[in-house]
Order: C-alpha cells, then sequence, then structure tokens
C-alpha cells in the first residue's frame, strides 16, 4: 500500500504541473500573451449519477464463477473544475460486493457453489475524493469539444453495512470518458479499480489487499456558471523592430566581447613581471703612460695599463684625447715636440691594433717640452695622458 501511495503522489504532483494556462508569444516588435482565467469559486461545478457493475477481487474469489461475482453498483458525485485541464470530485459508491470462502462466516449466504465454497454477499460503500485531469484539454487547449479523456486518481473510506461491520482506507485510480450533450449535459463511461486491505471481506489469505472493479455509465449535469472566459489578449509594442532589435543584441554582444578582452589584457599587464633596467655608466679617469727619457717606446708594465685602458674605452662611445709630453729639461724644443708626437702615436697605435679601439673614439695631439706636471718629478713629464 505504501508503494501504491507513494506512486500516486508522484503522479499527482507530475500531472498536477501538466497544465498550462498561459502563452507568451513574440512576433515582429509586439510580445502577445494569451491565457484561460481560473474562474470564482461558484463557477463550473457538476453533479453526476452513473449505474453499472462491479466485481469483487478477494482471497477465493477466483473460486466462483465470474458472472456469479458481478453486483450492482451506483456513483453519486458532486465537483468542480477549477481550470479547464484539473478538477476535484466527492463521490459516494455502492451498492454490494460477492465473494466466496471456506468457511460460512463472515458475510456468507449460508449457500455453496459448484466448487465447495460458501458464497458471500455484503452491501458496501465506498466514500472518495478524486483529482480528476482532462488531457485533452491540458494538451490540445481549452474547447468545448465532444469528447474528452480524463484520468483521476483518489483516497477515501470503504465501509460494510452488514456484520462484521468492517471500515478501511482504500486508494482507487480510473478513466472517464466524456462526452458532450449540450452546455449543461454530459454522458459519462467510466472504469475505475479501488484497492483497500485484504480483511475487507472478513478473511485473511495471502495476499496483502484485495481490489474491486467498476465500470459505469452515467450523467452530469454542469451547474451555472458553465464554461471558462479565455482573458484579453494584450499587446506590448516594445517599439522597435525585429531587425533594429537584432542589430541592437549584436553590438551589445560585440561590446561585452571588448568589455571581456580589455579585462584579459589589463589583467595580464598586472601580472607582467616588473623590468629593471640597469644604465651601466662608466666613469673613465685619465690615464698616465710614462716613457724612458728620449724613447717613445712602451714597457711591458705600460702595456698592461694600456689593455685594462682600451677596456674602459670601449664601453662607451666618447672619443677620448691621446695626449704626448715631453720634459722641457732635456732636448730641444724641436726635439720634445717630435718626441711628444711620437709617444702620443705609439700609445693610439697599440690601442687601435692590438686592443680593437675604434680609430673614430681617439684624437691624437702633443704638447712638447713642459715643466714639471706631478710631485715635481721630470720623469713624470715624459709620459702620454689619455683623457
Amino acid at each position: 500500500m505504501k508503494k501504491f501511495l507513494t506512486t500516486v503522489t508522484l503522479t499527482l504532483a507530475v500531472m498536477s504541473t501538466g497544465y498550462v494556462n498561459a502563452q507568451t508569444v513574440e512576433e515582429n516588435n509586439a510580445i502577445h500573451t494569451k491565457s484561460v482565467e481560473t474562474n470564482s469559486f461558484w463557477s463550473n461545478w457538476f453533479i453526476s449519477g452513473s449505474g453499472g457493475i462491479q466485481t469483487y477481487f478477494g482471497d477465493n474469489d477466483n473460486k466462483a464463477s465470474f458472472g456469479k461475482r458481478i453486483s450492482p453498483a451506483v456513483d453519486f458525485s458532486v465537483g468542480k473544475w477549477f481550470t479547464p485541464g484539473m478538477g476535484l470530485r466527492l463521490t459516494y459508491s455502492g451498492l454490494s460486493a460477492k465473494g466466496a470462502s471456506y468457511e460460512n462466516g463472515a458475510y456468507s449466504t449460508g449457500k455453496k457453489n459448484g466448487k465447495g465454497l460458501y458464497e458471500q454477499k455484503w452491501d458496501m460503500m465506498y466514500l472518495h475524493g478524486d483529482v480528476m485531469f482532462n488531457l485533452t484539454d491540458m494538451f490540445c487547449g481549452y474547447k468545448e469539444r465532444v469528447y474528452s479523456a480524463i484520468p483521476y486518481i483518489g483516497f477515501g473510506w470503504v465501509h460494510s453495512y452488514d456484520r462484521p461491520r468492517n471500515n478501511e482506507f482504500a486508494a482507487n485510480v480510473g478513466f472517464i470518458n466524456r462526452f458532450r450533450l449540450s452546455s449543461a449535459w454530459d454522458i459519462n463511461l467510466e472504469a475505475r479499480a479501488m484497492m483497500t486491505k485484504d480483511d475487507f471481506d472478513g478473511q485473511i489469505g495471502g495476499k496483502k489487499y484485495d481490489g474491486m472493479v467498476s465500470v459505469l455509465a452515467g450523467f452530469t449535469y454542469k451547474i451555472p456558471t458553465r464554461g471558462w472566459k479565455r482573458a484579453e489578449v494584450r499587446t506590448v509594442s516594445t517599439g522597435i523592430s525585429m531587425e533594429d532589435m537584432n542589430r541592437i543584441q549584436t553590438k551589445l554582444r560585440e561590446q561585452q566581447e571588448r568589455a571581456r578582452q580589455l579585462e584579459n589584457d589589463l589583467l595580464a599587464e598586472r601580472n607582467k613581471k616588473g623590468e629593471v633596467i640597469v644604465e651601466k655608466q662608466f666613469s673613465v679617469a685619465p690615464r698616465i703612460i710614462v716613457f724612458p727619457i728620449g724613447k717613445s717606446t712602451i714597457s711591458q708594465e705600460e702595456r698592461v695599463n694600456i689593455g685594462y685602458m682600451a677596456k674602459a674605452i670601449k664601453s662607451t662611445d666618447r672619443v677620448f684625447t691621446v695626449c704626448g709630453y715631453a720634459d722641457n729639461a732635456t732636448g730641444s724644443n724641436e726635439t720634445n715636440e717630435r718626441l711628444s708626437k711620437a709617444r702620443a702615436e705609439a700609445v693610439r697605435d697599440i690601442l687601435v691594433s692590438e686592443f680593437n679601439v675604434p680609430a673614430s673614439q681617439l684624437k691624437v695631439d702633443y704638447k712638447g717640452g713642459v715643466d714639471n706636471m706631478f710631485y715635481d718629478d721630470v720623469k713624470l713629464s715624459r709620459a702620454v695622458i689619455v683623457e
């Protein structure tokens, strides 16, 4: 029974969401809304009456002929449709049920059938509430049509009038074929299956539940006010054609894409490691190359100094002056002029030929004989200064 109730509950939840009573349609530059209004509480009520047959399915009923287990059935209902697709009703179902038993006990008539079982018969009723779904209107839209397919599920209370009186909870499913006669009357052809506890027929066997199947035909009277009003169609104009709307949406997408690209570029720039630029600055101090008296040849020691000087010169783009000197304490002016020039050219030639200093960075100058330039030492005036 728990599994059955769970299944029924889930079915109710799913189907109750199936009816759509509003539609929105966008066409060109307008939005159209169509809907079916729900009604007031006192609208779309109905009453129904049906008659037919029903058969009870108990523990031993298969041991009796099917024809002798058929009983008369009646239904009386009152209900309301809340939307064209969903309604509720309260139904009284009767009249009696028949069965078979090995014992001359509950509901036994005292008579035996051809298989030696006692025949049973008892008056009963089933009071139940049903949730109905008009599938035709739910899936095809509301319309006053000739035929409607209406399944339903329900729960209720089943009672036996004869002793031992029994009361049990029951559940049912059913299907109504509704045929419209007029705005006020319908014909119904209905089939229903009901399930209740095993002991409702006074017997406890190997089954957990007993059941009853009913087939009925009857009429429904629809109480005024009847039918459904469609809500007025509202047209809301946007004032923009679909072509213009598409163009605006395209521009908007382009701007959004551009904004995302700029955001990504900004993030990339933030994540970049800052470049550290180190500017190398070289300060080349004047260098002095000392010569022997009366000579323009360069010693090995002075060549070492000239090599370090060459590295400093090549590290810059400056032009350096290579200036030769001689001491005026010895030699004539002509000799000192010639000697100071020879000394300057000797240093320049070594820088260019041995240490690959560009000749364009060197300018030769000479001063001839001079007074003592450093520390009153005549030897330091026999020199070349690069600066």
